[in-house]
Order: structure tokens, then C-alpha cells, then sequence
């Protein structure tokens, strides 16, 4: 069948265009983009009608809301029982969802937000302030990999349906991460049974799980929530996640019928197509590799921008895109792809692949010896790079040493700073997600905490701008990031999903397509 390619092109308001002027009001009655058909979707084979079936690469840990993170297929698993104070659309809007308005003061730094009447968790809890500020406050403090990103926030209930949100500084990314784990919406009831809080989530999501049927490390499956809110971004009356971490199995249950789609890699794409799926790819990723200790805490050479650009140097980025990605990508030397506003292409071609010229900066720098170093290597996911990577670096002296670790471990120890340097496929889109996460100095994936004054200065006009302001600014952060080889980008791969004839998907935010963008294939 034929295969799509989406563009996903970024909106310019985008998600940053949410916090224009403190007397901002956003306000929706649906679901701000969804498409669904309420209930009329179909699976295949023995999935029956009504049902969405997809394979899943790892499993969530437990159901704690504390402990779920925005980031790889266990995002996707706990979205159909949580619901989110907002949702974040494939194009990098941000949307009203359970809050159905939010407002920033004149400074940015207080956020009301006002829920919808008449929502209810599954245990028949209202969903109002009180239980938001019981979710947000547990889960600031409750240790998780994502707990950061609410990180010096206080809440503060004003009446039944509202509350605020009062940061320590302005921050754009705020409301985008409010449509991921830091914005999940769970019963206060929760914490009364801690012997069930792994298995007998409590949310007010557009399902419920079906605990007769789900199978713990092996398959979830959710029923339909008769009393959400929105039920026509949700077509399907059933979701099931078969939790597959091998790609033949994948593509075998593909083939049969077992499920109706999943993520494949890039070199599967010619095998999915000839047995019949229809690929959807996007390309909103960048792969290569994040230097976390860039002020050469664990790895002093690591500190020194010559050793941090001829890091860069040494690959050959054109090869990677035809040899590892199969032609299917773009080679590009920064970290934000040609769909995002902050795109530069002369940035995108900054470094030349120059292994002279590299070896000649680490002796400049008193590093032609190279160093030591462990790289992770992460089952299902960045294998492909491992070779190269060891091989390319070596040219360098430096000497990696690969360490295999699993996939739902691979966040939580990168963010913890375990890692001085490894290889990721990390999203682009929303940009305003990459500045919150990765550059600014409380970022979530800049466990270093590395900031710099003139960087800081150029995130101190990111915070407040207008958003007809922003691309020039993400341009300049681009080019700042760039020229200080504060990451070794490879360039942009494409997203792939492979479905049957049955299921599509309109988008994806980095590798991830939302729940809401699964629909029947037409």
C-alpha cells in the first residue's frame, strides 16, 4: 500500500502563542482538534469492531501517577485512564482540556485555570480544584522522573472549579507540560489504599481500565468511560496495548491480524509495506548525540567546547541518513528540525564531517589521548547507533564502552545524570518543549544543569515574549546551542508507524502519536 509522509507543519502561534498577555483567556467546548466518530471505529482480524489494538515496546511500572512519565510508549498507556489539564496538538498548539480556561497574570508567573463542570473520576469523585491541587502538589513531590517540571510551583484552590498555579519565574513550556504526565488529573481516593495504587488507577481519562482482561507486563486493556466529557475525540469503545519489545513480533502480529499497528524502524519499512500495511511517517525527531556534562564534571574534556565540537565532526552525518535511516531523514547539525520556527539552515550544515580537522581541535585542547567513557546502549531503541558511535569516537581516542540497559530504565537514568554522553531520538516538535527540557538550566533533560549568561539572557526574553517574537528568538538559541556543540545532533529521522488497513493516525508529537489522533482508516 502506498506510503504518507506528513510534514506536520508547526503553527506559528504554536505552543508558546498560548501565553501572549496576561489578560489572555483560552476557552473551548470540545477537544480542540480531534476527529472522532464516537465509538463507530473497527479493528481487524479477531480485534473486532469498535476496538484499537496496538503492539507496545515496553510496559508502564505500575499505575502511580507519580511515577508516569511524557516520554516513549508508556505515555501512551496511561492516557486513556488519566485525563490532563490540557492537551497538546500534533501541530505544537496547546489546547484547553479538563481546564477549559487559563489565564496568566501581567508577569507570567501566576496561572488560573478554570476545570469544566461536571466531570467525575471513576469512583464517582468529583473533578474539581481540590483534587487538581491534590494531584499536582503529590505529584511535585513525589519523587518521579517528570517531577521536576513542577518544581517550586505552589497551588492554591480560589473556588470549587479554579485554582492557581504561582511559578518562581515565567515559564512558556508550562502549558504544554500540563498535557503530560505533570498535568494528570487522579481521585484523592487514590492514596487511601497504597496497596492498589499500582493496579486500580482512579482517573477520570476517556477509559477505564479493564483489570479482568489486562494481563500485567503483557497487555492492558481499557473499556470505554460511559461519563467522560469528550467521547468524540475517542473513537474506539476498546483499547488494547499488547506489550511486544521485539519488532518481528510486531510485524508478524501485523501481518495476522494480532494487532492493527505499532512503531517500526526504519530498516522494516519495505517488509510492512509488502505484506500489506500502509506506513505513516513524520519527521519529528532528532537522533544523534545529547552531551549532558557539559561543564566537565564527570568527564573534564567533556568541558571544553573544542572536544564538544569535534565530537560533532567526526560523523558523517549524510552516510548515517543512507546507511542507518535507510534514506529516510534529513542530516541536520542542530537540534531543531526544518519544522519547527527555530530552524536555521546554515546551522543545519555548521559542522563538516572533518576527522583532520577534529583530531587537530582535541590537541588544541590537550585531549588527543582521548578519554574514557560509558555510553548506554538502549534495548529496542538506539541500537542502531552503537557502532558507529564506538567507531567515530574512537577516531578521537576517546573510548566508549556501550552498557546495555532497558528501555523503561533508559529515561530515568539519563535524567538523573547517570550519562555524561549518549545517543536518543528526542522530539522537535514542540520546540517550546525542547527549550523548557533540554536547554534551560531546570530542564528535565539537562541534568547537568548547565546554563551559560549570554544563553540566559536569551531565555530571559524567550520567557515573556509575544509569540510573534519567538522564531527569532529560538533562532537565536538555536545558533548559541549549535556553535557551542552543546549537543552532537546526526539529523532528523523519520517517525514510522505501520497499520493495517483499518487504523491511521493524522500525526505524531516526536515518536508518539496522542490517543486522540487514532482513527479509522479511510
Amino acid at each position: 500500500m502506498p506510503r504518507n509522509r506528513r510534514s506536520t507543519a508547526r503553527s506559528v502561534r504554536g505552543a508558546v502563542g498560548l501565553i501572549v498577555t496576561g489578560t489572555l483567556v483560552l476557552t473551548a467546548c470540545g477537544g480542540g482538534g480531534g476527529s472522532g466518530s464516537g465509538g463507530s471505529g473497527s479493528g481487524s482480524g479477531d480485534t473486532g469492531d469498535g476496538v484499537l489494538t496496538l503492539g507496545l515496546e515496553n510496559t508502564l511500572p505500575g499505575w502511580d501517577w507519580r511515577k508516569q512519565i511524557t516520554a516513549g510508549h508508556v505515555s501512551l498507556e496511561w492516557r486513556p485512564v488519566y485525563d490532563t489539564l490540557t492537551r497538546l496538538q500534533v501541530d505544537g498548539e496547546v489546547v484547553p482540556n479538563a481546564a477549559e480556561e487559563f489565564t496568566y497574570n501581567e508577569d507570567k508567573t501566576v496561572l488560573t485555570m478554570k476545570l469544566r463542570e461536571g466531570m467525575t473520576f471513576t469512583d464517582g469523585e468529583p473533578v474539581n480544584a481540590a483534587a487538581a491541587k491534590f494531584s499536582l502538589d503529590n505529584f511535585r513531590d513525589g519523587g518521579g522522573t517528570d517531577s521536576s517540571r513542577l518544581r517550586g510551583i505552589t497551588i492554591d484552590v480560589v473556588d470549587d472549579l479554579t485554582f492557581t498555579m504561582t511559578l518562581p519565574a515565567p515559564n512558556p513550556g508550562l502549558i504544554s507540560q500540563l498535557g503530560g504526565s505533570a498535568g494528570q488529573l487522579v481521585s484523592p481516593r487514590t492514596l487511601d489504599n497504597l496497596a492498589t495504587i499500582d493496579t486500580q488507577p482512579i482517573g477520570s481519562g476517556p477509559y477505564t481500565l479493564n483489570t479482568a482482561e489486562t494481563v500485567v507486563g503483557s497487555k492492558f486493556v481499557f473499556d470505554r468511560n460511559p461519563d467522560y466529557w469528550n467521547p468524540d475525540d475517542f473513537p474506539y469503545d476498546k483499547i488494547e496495548f499488547q506489550v511486544m519489545p521485539d519488532e518481528t513480533a510486531q510485524l508478524n502480529a501485523l501481518a495476522s491480524g494480532q494487532i492493527d499497528g505499532a512503531e517500526i524502524n526504519l530498516a522494516s519499512v519495505q517488509q510492512a509495506e509488502s505484506a500489506g500495511q500502509h506506513v505513516e511517517d513524520f519527521p519529528n525527531v532528532w537522533s544523534g548525540l545529547y552531551i549532558t556534562d557539559r561543564d566537565g564534571a564527570k568527564i573534564p574534556a567533556l568541558g571544553d567546547v573544542r572536544v564538544r565540537q569535534a565530537i560533532n565532526m567526526v560523523f558523517d552525518r549524510e552516510a548515517i541518513v543512507q546507511a542507518i535511516w535507510q534514506g529516510q531523514g534529513e542530516p541536520n547539525s542542530s537540534i531543531f528540525g526544518p519544522t519547527t520556527e527555530g530552524y536555521d539552515e546554515e546551522l543545519s550544515n555548521y559542522y563538516d564531517y572533518d576527522i583532520e580537522a577534529a583530531q587537530q581541535l582535541m590537541e588544541e585542547a590537550g585531549y588527543a589521548d582521548g578519554f574514557d567513557i560509558t555510553i548506554p546502549e538502549v534495548e529496542n531503541y538506539n541500537q542502531e547507533y552503537t557502532a558507529i558511535v564506538v567507531q567515530q569516537l574512537a577516531e578521537l581516542n576517546i573510548r566508549a564502552t556501550p552498557v546495555s540497559i532497558p528501555r523503561q530504565e533508559s529515561i530515568p537514568r539519563i535524567v538523573a545524570g547517570e550519562f555524561p554522553m549518549f545517543a536518543y531520538k528526542l522530539p522537535v516538535n514542540p520546540e517550546v518543549d525542547q527549550v523548557t527540557n533540554y536547554v534551560r538550566p531546570n530542564g528535565s533533560f539537562n541534568p547537568g544543569r548547565t546554563e551559560d549568561p549570554e544563553l540566559n539572557e536569551i531565555l530571559a526574553e524567550w520567557a515573556v515574549a509575544d509569540p510573534e517574537e519567538t522564531g527569532p528568538i529560538y533562532q537565536r538559541i538555536n545558533e548559541f546551542v549549535t556553535e557551542n556543540a552543546w549537543f552532537a545532533p546526526f539529523g532528523n529521522p523519520d517517525v514510522v508507524w505501520a497499520f493495517n488497513d483499518t487504523v491511521t493516525i493524522s500525526g505524531t508529537i516526536g515518536t508518539l502519536p496522542p490517543l486522540y489522533v487514532f482513527q479509522p482508516f479511510e
